[in-house]
């Protein structure tokens, strides 16, 4: 019954599977791709996974293969469509600075989805969205202890893709931020130190979907979760480590948003729309933390490595570990902040999902910050 409250759960925040309208969107693709000089030839014929066509929390997802003519032969891309929901998670969600962070880290070799066209106008669909190569290997998914790539594996597979998620974040935070969005990066949460701006910014999204006066039976609830995750912001604000220079955080490093080959080696990390200038170590925080938060309603599996295990793979890696109490701390805030907006969408019925989700962050981030009861 947990398992199948677990799946629900996800579904329920990050959107089910879409189906549709498939001829539509076809035609829009095909039109779009026509007009790029770069497709390669003449375009002559799209065709949509319907499989796999899905939107998650703030993007929806298309995979298609493209026919392409040229020359008198024909051959077949594979591509994926990623389109903006129009604020439907993040009020601040913004697709074109994705697709040139994605195009710089995957021109200095990160394992990152090549994004080949911008379609800023909505010509597709009527919504923003972005092209990009689609990568082979075995798809994530939201719930990665109930199915999936991790679940795939015997225990000692999963214990090192889970290892090897740390030790991608590790080479992923040693490439500078610099040319890969800098007008984004300078504007994200408004004015002030770029620590200053990421707290900034993850309030406002906390205080737009968690009203400091909620109504009804869940009123004292709301508000435990938002007095509570106001506290731990001051105590981030009071503790930031100023003297550090900006780097690359990709911002929801969880392990569903990995993609693995058959020999268990990351071939891809996805999900961008979070990327800031940051501490790197947060990633990891947050990574260990949605390792805790996936584990919650799975059945038990074995294989998962210690906390401590995935800090010295990261540490081994990147050849450094600064800031630690403090990057735990915002890592976990972080995703109990985004968690807790996930699960004020749940229906009624799962409203016990949401209360043994929170009681586990409230209890993980009390065992960091003072002033916190557990």
């Amino acid at each position: 019954m947990a398992e199948d409250n677990a799946l629900a759960a996800s579904r329920a925040i990050t959107g089910a599977t879409q189906t549709g309208e498939d001829d539509r969107v076809a035609a829009g693709l095909e039109r779009f791709l026509a007009r790029q000089d770069d497709v390669g030839g003449t375009v002559a014929d799209i065709s949509i996974d319907s499989g796999r066509r899905s939107a998650g929390a703030s993007s929806g997802t298309i995979l298609f293969d493209a026919e392409i003519e040229a020359n008198g032969t024909r051959q077949v891309r594979r591509l994926v469509f990623r389109y903006d929901l129009g604020g439907a998670f993040f009020s601040q969600y913004s697709l074109p600075p994705q697709f040139s962070i994605m195009q710089g880290l995957h021109a200095r070799g990160l394992p990152v989805p090549k994004a080949l066209w911008l379609d800023a106008d909505g010509a597709v669909n009527g919504k923003p969205g972005l092209f990009m190569e689609r990568i082979e290997g075995i798809a994530p998914s939201t719930m990665p202890f109930n199915e999936g790539p991790y679940m795939a594996v015997d225990a000692a597979g999963r214990h090192a893709m889970l290892l090897e998620a740390a030790r991608t974040l590790a080479r992923m935070h040693k490439t500078p931020p610099e040319g890969l969005a800098d007008e984004h990066f300078a504007q994200r949460g408004g004015a002030g130190h770029y620590l200053d701006r990421e707290i900034s910014w993850s309030l406002i999204e906390l205080r737009r979907t968690i009203p400091p006066a909620a109504a009804g039976a869940k009123a004292d609830f709301y508000r435990d979760i938002r007095e509570t995750l106001e506290t731990v912001a001051d105590w981030l604000t009071e503790n930031a480590p100023r003297h550090r220079a900006p780097e690359l955080a990709h911002g929801d490093a969880n392990i569903s948003n990995f993609m693995y080959g058959e020999d268990g080696k990351v071939v891809a990390l996805l999900d961008w729309e979070l990327a800031h200038p940051g501490v790197g170590e947060a990633d990891l925080a947050y990574q260990i933390a949605g390792i805790a938060h996936f584990a919650l309603l799975a059945p038990p599996v074995e294989g998962i490595p210690a906390p401590d295990e995935m800090i010295a793979a990261y540490a081994e890696a990147r050849g450094k570990l600064d800031d630690w109490d403090f990057a735990q701390v915002l890592g976990e805030w972080r995703l109990a902040v985004f968690a807790s907006m996930g699960m004020s969408r749940l229906p009624p019925e799962l409203a016990d999902v949401e209360r043994t989700y929170w009681t586990a962050s409230r209890k993980r981030l009390a065992a960091l910050v003072p002033g916190i009861d557990a």
